[in-house]
């Protein structure tokens, strides 16, 4: 497989405010850099509402639509793979999900698996009930949304007859400010144990519950190596290159899965 680019945006989020929050990453789409794949934060149409009220106009078909009309928009403009997570409304729950659009018009989904108890989070939203791997230009990556990084055994890489199940890992966020080291050790540390590249996009601002975000977007190798960061409280694009020649001499040197456990999550 071919070297790969990942272009992360890195953004203040206006809060419920959907067509604002579309325009302005627009913007960012207009004078983006070249990538195979676009990331975008958490719920970066949105913030993360979680009032009743606020809620149902952020699961409004209308705006759930027109979020997923223009992520396929600039999938299509730009030639390459965008994504970023939304909520939507799936009976009487709410869901987190992480869409990734192809530049054909084809999305794959992954529903946010933990739902974060301090927050209330369980009691309004549910949580997904399998991972997710997709295939982009040869690369396989596992998506994962935000609080799904404190839980390795979810997000644990499975090596079977010689194969590895996939070689990056996309994380979306909106990750405050209090737990940012958290942030960083969390994403380092999934990076090693499954020697694989994750590529982790947050938000920065407050939100509209006074929690401050100072971004730390960022790429880390498989080696526990910083590949590109953004810098904190700062909006824009970074862009990352994947090596695969690096990745595969990483895990031809230090097969450390092949000693792994193999287990059944459920």
């Amino acid at each position: 497989m071919e070297n790969i680019k990942i272009a992360f945006l890195q953004i203040d989020i206006q809060w419920g405010r959907v067509r604002q929050n579309l325009d302005f990453i627009d913007k960012y789409f207009e004078r983006s850099p070249e990538a195979d794949i676009y990331l975008l934060p958490e719920t970066f149409a949105t913030g993360f509402v979680t009032k009743k009220n606020e809620l149902l106009k952020a699961v409004d078909p209308v705006n759930v639509d027109l979020i997923l009309e223009t992520l396929r928009l600039w999938a299509k403009k730009k030639n390459a793979w965008v994504g970023g997570s939304l909520f939507i409304q799936k009976d009487d729950r709410y869901r987190n999900r992480f869409m990734m659009f192809n530049p054909q018009g084809e999305s794959k989904e992954y529903d946010k698996r933990h739902l974060f108890g301090i927050a209330g989070e369980k009691d309004f939203f549910q949580g997904g009930s399998s991972r997710k791997v997709i295939e982009i230009n040869g690369w396989r990556f596992l998506l994962a949304v935000c609080y799904d990084l404190r839980f390795p055994v979810w997000m644990r890489q499975q090596k079977v007859d010689s194969k590895y199940e996939y070689d990056g890992i996309l994380v979306c966020a909106n990750w405050p400010e209090s737990r940012h080291n958290a942030w960083e050790v969390l994403l380092r540390a999934r990076a090693i144990e499954n020697q694989c590249y994750i590529t982790g996009v947050n938000r920065i601002g407050t939100d509209g519950f006074g929690s401050n975000h100072i971004g730390g977007s960022k790429t880390i190798g498989p080696l526990g190596e910083d590949i590109s960061t953004a810098e904190n409280s700062t909006e824009g694009w970074t862009v990352s290159k994947l090596e695969s020649i690096h990745l595969q001499a990483v895990r031809k040197r230090y097969p450390f899965l092949d000693d792994a456990d193999l287990f059944m999550i459920k």
